[in-house]
């Protein structure tokens, strides 16, 4: 807060404001005085090692509850007196050291200054403006700024910049870290103020920095930017990708174009070129990518992105990518985040893009083996879903728990679908000597249908069983039939979880695997909760043709009423579980 040193004498009539002797002192340090005699001799205001911090609740935050940090302190010399239709005095501010810093605990901050003075002389005809200080290390910034009071009046001005640190880059996105490189700049001002013209240069070379997300880094980077007195500016720059562990990197990245600031049809239009450019490169996820792409944007419009993609090579590992750890259903989260508040309102996206998976692209994991092919075409409209057409055609195996599936067809299919509802056609099968048995997967995305079969032909529990053991249903024990159940259960795992993700599209509680005790084994079934306390579920029996409906009724402290009816017998019992 601010106080008041000392009484201060205020009188105002007449349309004369008069002030003597104000002083207010700052808690955060410093203090501001001000004289006025208003408009005869002006204001005059001093201040003297006011902190930087002061301004601090005026910037954005980072996110909730971490603001920025701000160093340094400064002192003002300020007098202003109104002259005909302009002003007339003198504004300087000067600080000997000061920055920007992400946290208190950030050991080196992501902007620093040195010797800063900011000097404007006020003239009836106009302002004369200086800026001149040392940035980072070896940086510094000079400029300077002549006009006149009106919106006709020239402009003229002229800036050179050199900043040897970048480190200040880590405010546009959290995901850089590290960035070097060397920035200089020239800039000429022109024109009018109402109508400013700029000229110059600027270079950025040697730009390198680490993407840990991707485990990748960019380096030999260099952007070049020719202001035009046209009013555009020419674009041009490129950059190289490697490991971050090290190692060979991928290809190079190019970007050409022009942006325009007097009100052109399209002030920013980008060419975005490369050939097996490394995009990612984590333990779960390897990929390069040749991208053709167009970027056009205007103020106030969608930004537009048009061309094509191409992945000539990827490795995909289904498991890394699965593996984060969920929440059991017991967490209850207080302070959950809002779905719809992504931190801020997203340009629209215009996006028509071509999308060419190559012939060495492969997923692993779950005991699958195979590889993807392709071409979608991906439509993205401002308030319509995504949509494309086109196939991705799978190839190769599924080994797990003993099984050896071939995929002998394997396609998703769009026809201008919403992106994340294809076309599923896909047959997997085994040989066992003179048998072959296999599952056919059909349908949209959204509703399934899964079939099993065997050659010679037999019903889906023998198939079945040819399936997940290599024997016929009739030849097994009892205790085979057992691990006939955990054989299937192994193989349906996959579907499990692909029924789950389907069960929350549409609502469903649970969908996937369930065990039965009424059935004595497995069932493919969903589940849906009625109430907090009234869960009921139907499922189908995986050998056999057998059905079940459970109902389930929590009562209190970890006990619950538990009820199935099936087609075999009826069953009821009182559960309690606990935790430990």
């Amino acid at each position: 807060g601010w106080t008041l040193q000392q009484p201060a004498r205020f009188a105002f009539g007449g349309g004369n404001l008069r002030l003597d002797g104000a002083c207010l002192a700052s808690s955060a340090g410093g203090s501001l005085c001000a004289d006025a005699d208003w408009p005869r001799n002006g204001l005059q205001v001093d201040g003297n090692g006011l902190p930087l911090s002061l301004a601090a609740a005026w910037l954005p935050e980072q996110e909730p509850g971490r603001p920025w940090v701000l160093d340094g302190e400064v002192d003002i010399d300020a007098l202003l007196r109104p002259q005909g239709n302009g002003w007339t005095g003198h504004v300087r501010v000067d600080s000997a050291a000061g920055g920007l810093r992400g946290s208190e605990r950030a050991r080196s901050a992501l902007f620093a200054y040195r010797n800063l003075q900011l000097e404007a002389e006020l003239r009836p005809q106009g302002i004369d403006a200086t800026l001149a200080a040392d940035l980072n290390e070896q940086g510094r910034i000079d400029a300077t700024v002549v006009t006149g009071w009106d919106a006709y009046a020239p402009l003229n001005g002229q800036l050179d910049l050199r900043i040897h640190e970048l480190t200040w880059l880590e405010l546009f996105s959290p995901d850089v870290v590290e960035p070097e490189g060397l920035l200089t700049a020239r800039l000429q001002l022109g024109g009018t103020r109402d109508a400013p013209a700029i000229g110059g240069e600027a270079r950025l070379t040697g730009f390198r920095t680490e993407l840990p997300a991707l485990a990748i880094r960019i380096e030999d980077g260099t952007v070049q930017l020719d202001a035009l007195p046209d009013g555009n500016a020419r674009i041009a720059g490129s950059i190289r990708t490697t490991p971050a562990a090290g190692g060979e990197g991928g290809g190079v990245l190019r970007v050409d174009g022009s942006l325009g600031w007097r009100g052109q049809d399209t002030p920013l239009q980008l060419a975005i070129t490369g050939e097996d450019v490394l995009v990612v490169n984590t333990p779960d996820l390897h990929a390069t990518a040749s991208p053709d792409l167009q970027v056009r944007y205007r103020a106030g419009e969608p930004l537009r992105l048009t061309g094509s993609v191409t992945v000539p090579e990827a490795r995909i590992d289904l498991e890394d990518l699965d593996s984060g750890v969920s929440p059991s259903e017991d967490v209850v989260v207080l302070d959950p985040v809002d779905p719809e508040d992504t931190g801020g309102p997203a340009a629209p996206l215009d996006m028509d893009l071509v999308l060419r998976v190559g012939e060495d692209v492969e997923l692993t994991g779950f005991g699958l083996d195979a590889g993807l092919g392709g071409e979608l075409r991906i439509r993205s409209r401002p308030g319509r879903e995504m949509a494309a057409s086109g196939h991705l055609d799978v190839r190769g195996r599924y080994q797990a728990y003993g099984q050896d599936l071939r995929v002998r067809t394997g396609r998703l299919s769009w026809s201008n679908d919403p992106i994340g509802d294809p076309v599923v056609n896909l047959v997997a099968e085994r040989v066992i000597g003179d048998v072959t048995a296999g599952v056919n997967v059909t349908g949209r995305v959204s509703s399934l249908e899964a079939e099993v079969w065997a050659n010679p032909a037999s019903s889906q529990s023998e198939a079945l069983a040819w399936l997940t053991l290599g024997r016929p249903l009739s030849t097994l024990t009892g205790a085979e039939r057992g691990e006939l159940n955990a054989a299937s259960a192994a193989l349906t795992a996959g579907s499990g979880l692909l029924a789950s993700r389907v069960g929350e599209q549409i609502g469903l509680d649970d969908a996937g695997l369930m065990q039965s005790r009424a059935l004595g084994g497995s069932v493919l079934g969903v589940g849906k909760y009625l109430s907090p306390r009234l869960y009921v579920s139907y499922g189908v029996s995986l050998l056999g043709t057998g059905q079940v409906l459970t109902l389930k009724y929590l009562l209190s402290r970890g006990f619950d009423i538990e009820i199935e009816s099936s087609t075999i017998e009826n069953r009821g019992s009182v559960n309690w579980r606990t935790e430990r």
